[in-house]
């Protein structure tokens, strides 16, 4: 029989090499073989080998072995007490009863002070606490570096590029990830690489790179190597956005979703409105709607899904014209005008919480207010080159009446192959084109090659070359460089 030693030295290499649920399994045993020998000190440790993670089964686990850590310890060994109420509060559920914010005093053990962040900065993933979660990350990076321990350094740039991304600051979440980089490639971990490429994926989706974002999603899963990791769990989340923005493989992201929310909190299901909504399923949207309306406001706002949920659940709610869920959801985002609806740096970007308000207030008859923030959100947008969400801002503007955000919106639609866009707004006048074909000249005007419109369109290249042709003909053109020419015009 393997020592509780030896237990926990593998989990620690298991955990390295991103085998999460290996790890917590190499844990467990080693947690097992503490109780046979009345080792309290390993059990402790097995409590605290697994950093923060966002699969809520294994912080629950993690979470139930730091409950009984903690009772045996008792006031025996500070260090390790330190440590594992840390690591209690980090891996509490968001979707559960708090867990009270109660740690001894900072000590001279590098691993209890990062803990000790760690847990300041779970407890603080509400949307309203970014300047908190700034100086815990800075706090975080300057320990990584005065005790060289780069694994320290890296959670906080990560933890400052979620906060970045919810306040729509690109250039700085940009800067930090050129950081990261080099302490990730120093860790040399699978879980860090796939990290890495999911924020690159979301910054590809953001411009409405749909290939190049569902490639990186599948790279990620590959890096990670676990079929049930978080790399696997987000590459559903990409693929159910470029789905719903762009209208193509919307049955098989449903089926994928649906299985994910059944192991999901409640109010993941607002989820699969979303998707009712993509596939112009409106009675199973209002049917399940009528069970996640009366509970919106019971959505804990300290878990970092809140915000998504949230604007995702005012998207719906206008769509299928809920007054009365309208102005709570406008109530409790009102606050948050100006900021992003994005949990982590790694999701896909939902847009800002302004165009969320100016769904709302459409919703609520008040166009003059639903006017305002969608123009600051179309400022936004334009500020972040955030392309698809700012073809949305611009059809809710068209919605309004504004013919100008109507042409705009079908000229960057087409150009980004967002096909549900362009059947909502009509297909206004093409001149002597067909709508695909004013497609495809948006897409020769933006410099792409047949075989890049193919990928983007979901056409052979021979049929790609045949709406060409027929695009230079009717215009009477010699060259594509005209077609460019004639969409600049037009738009």
């Amino acid at each position: 029989m393997s020592s509780a030693a030896d237990l926990l030295e593998r989990a620690r290499d298991l955990y390295r090499r991103g085998a999460v649920g290996d790890a917590l399994a190499a844990c467990e045993q080693a947690a097992d073989e503490a109780r046979r020998t009345d080792d309290v000190a390993a059990l402790a440790d097995a409590a605290t080998v697994i950093r923060t993670t966002a699969r809520v089964g294994v912080a629950g686990r993690v979470h139930e072995l730091c409950v009984e850590a903690l009772a045996r310890l008792g006031e025996s060994d500070p260090v390790r007490t330190a440590r594992v109420r840390a690591q209690l509060v980090a891996t509490a559920n968001p979707f559960g009863p708090p867990e009270p914010l109660v740690l001894p005093p900072g000590s001279d053990d590098p691993e209890a002070t990062f803990l000790r962040l760690q847990a300041w900065h779970a407890a603080r993933l509400a949307i309203d606490h970014l300047p908190e979660r700034l100086a815990i990350a800075d706090e975080a990076v300057d320990l990584g570096r005065r005790t060289g321990t780069d694994e320290y350094a890296a959670w906080g740039r990560r933890w400052r590029m979620d906060a970045f991304a919810v306040l729509g600051d690109r250039i700085d979440l940009l800067a930090e990830l050129q950081a990261l980089q080099p302490l990730v490639e120093r860790l040399d971990r699978p879980s860090w690489r796939a990290y890495l490429t999911l924020v690159e994926c979301s910054q590809r989706l953001l411009e409405g790179r749909w290939e190049d974002a569902r490639r990186l999603a599948d790279d990620a899963v590959g890096l990670e190597g676990d079929p049930m990791g978080e790399a696997a769990f987000f590459r559903v989340v990409t693929t159910s956005a470029i789905a719903q923005q762009t209208g193509r493989g919307l049955a098989e992201s449903e089926a994928a979703v649906a299985v994910l929310v059944d192991k999901l909190p409640y109010f993941a299901r607002g989820w699969i409105c979303l998707m009712y909504k993509a596939t112009g399923k409106r009675d199973e949207a209002e049917a399940l709607w009528l069970s996640i309306a009366p509970h919106v406001a019971r959505m804990p706002e300290r878990a970092p899904e809140w915000v998504i949920a949230t604007v995702g659940s005012a998207e719906v709610c206008a769509w299928l014209g809920d007054v009365d869920t309208a102005r709570v959801l406008y109530d409790q985002l009102a606050p948050f005008a100006g900021l992003h609806a994005i949990g982590l740096s790694q999701a896909p970007y939902d847009g800002p919480v302004d165009l969320a308000l100016g769904r709302l207030a459409g919703c609520l008859g008040d166009d003059g207010a639903a006017r305002a923030h969608l123009t600051a959100a179309l400022r936004q947008t334009e500020a972040m080159h955030a392309l698809p969400v700012q073809v949305l801002v611009l059809a809710e503007l068209a919605a309004l009446g504004d013919a100008r955000s109507a042409e705009r919106a079908r000229a960057l639609a087409a150009r980004l192959g967002m096909a549900p866009v362009l059947e909502r707004l009509g297909a206004g006048d093409p001149g002597p084109l067909s709508r695909r074909e004013a497609e495809v000249a948006a897409l020769v005007a933006d410099g792409l090659s047949n075989a890049a419109i193919a990928a983007r369109l979901v056409l052979s290249e021979r049929t790609v070359e045949n709406h060409v042709s027929n695009v230079l003909r009717k215009l009477d053109l010699t060259s594509r460089a005209g077609i460019a020419s004639w969409h600049a015009r037009r738009s």
